[in-house]
C-alpha cells in the first residue's frame, strides 16, 4: 500500500482544535523500543485491520494532544470506525475544505509509525462508540478500544477456532461478532457453552504486549491472536466503494469464522 504521507509528525494545525476534548475513550499507543513478536508478525496480524484516519491536502493526518514522555505532543488520530470518521470530516472541512478520509490497514499504518526505526510516533486510537459502551458494562473503568474474547470460565481456556488446519485465539472488535461464533459453537457444544465467560481487552494492551512481552509462553498465545474487524465497518467499507467513492485501497480483511474449537490452552 502507498505511503499516505511522507512526514506524519507533522501537525494538521487547522483542525486539531476539533478533536481536543471530543476524545473520551481514547487510548494513547507509545513507542516501544523492543520487538517481542517480531515486527513482520505484529504487522501481518494488524494488517486484517482497517483503519480511518482524516488527511489534509497536503496528505497530514489530523493530530490531537497528547502527553508523550512527561511533554506534549500532536499524535495522528486513529479512527475504528468509517463513520465516526466521517462525522468528524464534516467538521475538519469547516476549516479545512481539503480533508478527506483514508482507509489504510493498520499493519501498514503501524508500520510507518510506532514501529518505525527513523522517528516512532505514538498513536491515538478512537473506538467504535457502542462497542466502548458494551465494553464498559464488562468492565466499568474499561478504556481504549475493545477487544471481546471468550474462555472456559473466568480463569479457564480461551475459545480458539481451527481453520485450514491452524488454530487461532479470536478476538473480536465487535461483540455481536463473537456471540454469533459462540451461537455457532453452542449447537455442537452445549453444555460447554453454558460456561463460556465473555471478557474484554484493550487493543492498546495488546500492542503494547505485542511488542514488548518477555514470557516465551506468552508470545505463543500471541503468535496465535486472530482479529477481527466489526461486521459493521466491513459493511460500511464495502458501501463507499459500491457508492463509487471509496476512502482509500481495502485491505483484506476476513469474516468471522465459522467454527469455533473446544477450548484448548491456557491463557
Amino acid at each position: 500500500m502507498r505511503k499516505l504521507f511522507s512526514s506524519i509528525l507533522r501537525p494538521l494545525p487547522l483542525v486539531t482544535a476539533l478533536v481536543s476534548g471530543s476524545l473520551l475513550g481514547g487510548n494513547l499507543v507509545l513507542p516501544l523500543p523492543a520487538f517481542a513478536l517480531g515486527e513482520d508478525a505484529i504487522v501481518n496480524k494488524l494488517e486484517q485491520v482497517p483503519v480511518f484516519i482524516i488527511l489534509n491536502s497536503d496528505g497530514q493526518p489530523l493530530t490531537a494532544s497528547a502527553e508523550v514522555d512527561n511533554q506534549e505532543r500532536k499524535v495522528p488520530v486513529v479512527f475504528i470506525d468509517g463513520e465516526a470518521a466521517h462525522e468528524f470530516l464534516a467538521r475538519a472541512q469547516q476549516e479545512d475544505p481539503s480533508a478527506e478520509v483514508a482507509l489504510v490497514d493498520l499493519g501498514t499504518l503501524y508500520k510507518e509509525t510506532v514501529l518505525s526505526h527513523d522517528e516512532q510516533t505514538p498513536l491515538l486510537y478512537l473506538p467504535i462508540g457502542n462497542e466502548l459502551e458494551t465494553a464498559t458494562q464488562l468492565e466499568s473503568n474499561f478504556q481504549g478500544v475493545p477487544l471481546f474474547i471468550a474462555r472456559q470460565g473466568a480463569d479457564g481456556p480461551y475459545l480458539t477456532i481451527n481453520q485450514d488446519g491452524k488454530t487461532s485465539l479470536p478476538m473480536f472488535f465487535s461483540r455481536n461478532d463473537l456471540q454469533t461464533l459462540l451461537d455457532r459453537y453452542e449447537e455442537n457444544n452445549a453444555d460447554a457453552a453454558n460456561n463460556i465467560v465473555i471478557q474484554v481487552l484493550s487493543l492498546e494492551w495488546l500492542l503494547a504486549t505485542m511488542t514488548n512481552n518477555s514470557d516465551p509462553a506468552l508470545d505463543a498465545q500471541l503468535e496465535q491472536v486472530r482479529l477481527f474487524p466489526a461486521t459493521e465497518v466491513l459493511n460500511y467499507i464495502r458501501n463507499q466503494e459500491s457508492g463509487g467513492a471509496p476512502a482509500g485501497g481495502a485491505p483484506a480483511a476476513g469474516s468471522p469464522p465459522a467454527e469455533a474449537a473446544p477450548p484448548a490452552g491456557t491463557p
